[in-house]
């Protein structure tokens, strides 16, 4: 029997946000739990989540009775196999309507591969029912039960009774992370979260002192001058599929494509002080190139040149009033542009600054020395002849 105090403090408790949990697996396991606690007998509870993400359609979160609450991401290729077509998830998203099987029941139907798997787990009833968005979405929660007869009366209204407040929690949810995920994939994890958390007026900078890597294509602009754009995008694309990741893995950030070129940075932090900072671009530049002592290009490859210096350096907002762009200003980055620029003339896929060069144990002896422009004294340029690991 449906405890309804305790289903009006749960429906509640969600209207009001969920408050204080701020952690979605944390309110999905507080929802299953107040549903247990209220007498309905939850085996299984799965909300399916559809996002806009470049790489991944959708988010699950499971819970599971006595084992708790999982997340899992799904991929581009997850909705066009069978388990998924042959799955309640796109009927119900195609009707707007509930769909339930009773699996206690004699006469239910076997129409969907995960039912034989729900019946070996010894489950008897199984709901899927639409979370309608105010924008007219629909995504997607499933409720299931081992209990004698399945869900009754009472439980199936409780379930919709709840699923009011849930669409709305899941909705507000949802918004937050396309934001996180856009703002991620558009300007960076790290720009993308402190844009989120409100660094969003023109001028609001601070000062780090960060490892600044530039790099771009070799001969791109004759490349691209007689290429097909498709053939220009491709490259562009193995280009930085090369480049971003292991920069993201050592704990980069890219800020900024350029056409054919990148801007990036290593902040100093606690975990990465200026040795390690250097290092990790090094290491991330070595990778990108093929991995070797000296860079392996190919058509998957393909050639780059790129500079690496460090220092102080303004990070955050500038732009017009309402058109910003949360990037890294001031001689530092100046003096990393001017370095890959000067690449060409050492002959050097990777060139580096002199305080780089010291940093990571690179030998100065014979480096050339030029006058860039802008800066008054001359600069030791430092040719990358062996990619080191460290």
């Amino acid at each position: 029997m449906i405890d309804s105090g305790k289903l009006d403090d749960l429906f509640l408790w969600m209207l009001d946000g969920a408050r204080p949990s701020a952690d979605a697996r944390a309110i999905v396991g507080g929802i299953c739990d107040g549903l247990l606690e209220a007498g309905l007998p939850l085996e299984r509870f799965a909300l399916f989540i559809y996002t806009l993400h470049p790489n991944l359609q959708g988010r699950r979160f499971r819970w599971l009775k006595g084992e708790g609450v999982d997340q899992s991401d799904a991929d581009m290729t997850a909705f066009d196999g069978a388990e998924y077509l042959n799955n309640p998830l796109p009927t119900v998203l195609k009707t707007g309507k509930m769909l339930r099987r009773k699996l206690c029941d004699p006469e239910c139907p076997d129409d969907f591969l995960i039912l034989k798997e729900f019946r070996g787990e010894g489950i008897t009833d199984y709901v899927v029912q639409p979370l309608f968005f105010t924008t007219g979405e629909t995504h997607l929660v499933s409720w299931a039960t081992k209990a004698d007869g399945g869900f009754d009366d009472d439980m199936i209204a409780a379930l919709e009774k709840i699923r009011l407040p849930l669409a709305r929690l899941t909705e507000t949810y949802m918004l937050r992370l396309n934001a996180a995920n856009l703002l991620s994939a558009y300007v960076g994890r790290d720009s993308g979260y402190k844009i989120l958390s409100g660094r969003v007026h023109r001028g609001d900078l601070e000062e780090i002192t960060a490892c600044v890597v530039f790099a771009d294509l070799v001969a791109f602009t004759k490349f691209s001058n007689s290429a097909s754009a498709a053939e220009v995008l491709a490259r562009l694309n193995r280009f930085y599929d090369c480049l971003v990741p292991p920069i993201v893995a050592r704990g980069g950030e890219v800020l900024k494509f350029m056409g054919d070129g990148l801007l990036a940075i290593f902040p100093i932090s606690e975990k990465l002080d200026d040795r390690s900072a250097c290092e990790a671009a090094l290491e991330a530049l070595r990778e990108a190139s093929g991995g070797g002592e000296k860079p392996v290009f190919s058509d998957a490859v393909p050639p780059f040149r790129a500079a690496v210096h460090l220092g102080p350096l303004q990070y955050g907002n500038i732009g017009a009033s309402d058109r910003l762009d949360f990037t890294a200003i001031g001689p530092t980055v100046n003096l990393a542009a001017r370095i890959l620029s000067s690449a060409i003339l050492v002959n050097g896929q990777t060139v580096v600054s002199e305080k780089v060069a010291e940093l990571s144990g690179i030998s100065t002896i014979g480096a050339p020395t030029f006058e860039l422009k802008g800066f008054e004294r001359t600069q030791v340029i430092v040719p990358v002849r062996h990619m080191l690991a460290h």
